[in-house]
């Protein structure tokens, strides 16, 4: 349930930027991809386990996402959905790269998680008395 929510959550402030895709040009560029990236390690932050496939699949949902929202006003049209497959197909395909640094950067933030967060001791089970402090 955990990395469900996370990947959601990272997906929907992909939304962000991945709609703005025009808007990518040089400094704004970068800024843009350390966002996914920063979604991304936070996505695998927050997943708890499978950090690396939370981060690639916020990116891979986020781009799901905005290629509905970017063809919905088209919908009315005589499009069929096979134009709304062969769109996501392609964004899918261009977004390797940032796939890949969205697995990383999920690992990297499943990583954090791991030295920050550290497990408490163990409940005891039924039937033993709770250790003495």
């Amino acid at each position: 349930m955990r990395f469900a929510l996370a990947v959601i959550a990272a997906a929907a402030l992909d939304l962000v930027v991945l709609l703005r895709i025009d808007q990518w040009v040089g400094a704004g560029a970068l800024l843009a991809i350390g966002y996914l990236m920063l979604a991304s390690a936070g996505a695998g932050f927050f997943a708890g386990t499978r950090s690396g496939l939370a981060g690639a699949c916020a990116v891979i949902l986020g781009l799901l996402l905005s290629g509905l929202v970017q063809y919905w006003p088209r919908f009315s049209y005589a499009n069929d959905l096979g134009v709304l497959a062969g769109f996501e197909l392609q964004l899918l395909v261009a977004f390797v790269p940032y796939e890949i640094g969205g697995a990383i950067a999920g690992y990297l933030g499943g990583t954090a998680r791991l030295r920050v967060v550290r497990p408490g001791p163990a409940a005891p089970t039924r039937g033993e008395p709770p250790p003495m402090a």
